[in-house]
């Protein structure tokens, strides 16, 4: 898999967890490490990503056809069926 070389800076308290998945043999060196993380949180983001790129697809959507709901209920309505 072709990689891509990244200078970050990251929290504190992300640096002292690479330090430990090394000391502990978790990860062989940093590089390994960062990447085990990255790839933790990688399923979390794609399905983030996935959701944004599909409220955007609605939105232009009701922009450009309008909302596909008619007669919706008014705040009367719901008033009126509580009974108030």
């Amino acid at each position: 898999m072709p990689t891509h070389t990244a200078t970050i800076k990251v929290k504190e308290e992300v640096a002292v967890v690479v330090d430990e998945m090394i000391k502990l043999g978790i990860a062989k060196n940093k590089n390994q490490a960062y990447n085990m993380l990255i790839e933790a949180g990688l399923p979390k983001i794609k399905a983030l990503i996935e959701r944004k790129k599909r409220v955007r697809e609605l939105v232009k959507e009701f922009l450009d056809k309008g909302l596909p709901y008619k007669k919706l209920p008014t705040v009367n309505d719901v008033e009126e069926g509580r009974g108030r």
